[in-house]
């Protein structure tokens, strides 16, 4: 995925790294979005939101209401399900189905929130049988993630932007940073260079896909938990000390990347809240 929880200026600063200059903002880059992925390996969820339809077996189905655990949810597009037999050849046949999304008080969408973990998928008619290799295929489209946060950054872009452009001018660059995931619109777009108010970005990232945008629009950023920032942090410091250390026990030189084995009792302190079990 092309995301960090925590960007590149915050890293450099003197409360963290104290490092001035540009000469190592790629490697240190690379860091943060290498800490970031430990993170979700560690915690067994995404943080970022990641827009896909995502497919689903559930076994024994019946006509009536069925139970189906999900990775974590913020929001569903649609949901849809189909007769899936051992075998069978072919694409199979997709009716719409109605359902609910628990827990009821999740709210992805608040600051505060949490995502949904479970879905209840109503009646829609009988499911042919036959014998025990009856399969049901359930398929969510939606957005995937702890939550879906995004805050004001002040800064609007300072001329229009077409689908392909790499490049965005923005009415001031002084609040943003490498590392950033920026919202315009519905679309993602992963900060990894800024210069005075021009931005170099990829556009259309986890899932999201690259729009036109004109002049004006306001430009959002997301937000993660603030635990998960401060874990991101302490483990990409953790990486770079590392690259000094390569050798000494416990720690090892990965293609001139230094990793940590294990993420620290802090780092982890920080993330217990949200580790849960693999689904």
């Amino acid at each position: 995925m092309t995301n960090a929880y925590c960007d590149l200026a915050t890293l450099k600063s003197g409360g963290a790294l104290n490092i001035k200059g540009s000469v190592y903002d790629g490697r240190l880059l690379a860091l943060l979005e290498d800490a970031s992925r430990q993170i979700d390996d560690h915690c067994n969820r995404h943080f970022y939101v990641f827009r896909a339809a995502r497919q689903f077996e559930a076994n024994g189905w019946s006509a009536g209401l069925q139970q189906l655990l999900v990775p974590d949810l913020v929001k569903v597009e649609s949901v849809r399900v189909a007769d899936r037999f051992d075998g069978q050849a072919g694409e199979p046949r997709w009716r719409s189905a109605a359902h609910r999304l628990y827990p009821l008080d999740a709210a992805p969408e608040r600051s505060w929130g949490r995502p949904y973990t479970r879905m209840a998928i109503g009646p829609f008619g009988t499911v042919r049988q036959r014998g025990a290799d009856c399969r049901a295929l359930v398929e969510i489209a939606g957005l995937w993630g702890y939550r879906r946060v995004s805050g004001s950054t002040g800064v609007t872009l300072a001329a229009n932007v077409a689908t392909g452009d790499t490049s965005i001018r923005v009415s001031d660059g002084a609040p943003l940073s490498p590392g950033q995931t920026l919202a315009l619109g519905d679309e993602q777009v992963y900060v990894t260079a800024v210069d005075g108010a021009q931005l170099t970005v990829e556009r259309g990232v986890n899932g999201a896909e690259a729009a036109d945008h004109a002049n004006g629009a306001p430009v959002r950023v997301y937000r993660y938990p603030g635990p998960v920032v401060e874990a991101c942090l302490l483990l990409a410091a953790q990486l770079w000390h590392a690259r000094d250390r390569a050798g000494v026990a416990g720690e090892t030189s990965r293609g001139g990347a230094a990793t940590v084995t294990g993420l620290g009792r802090e780092v982890e302190a920080l993330l217990s809240a949200y580790r849960k079990l693999a689904i």
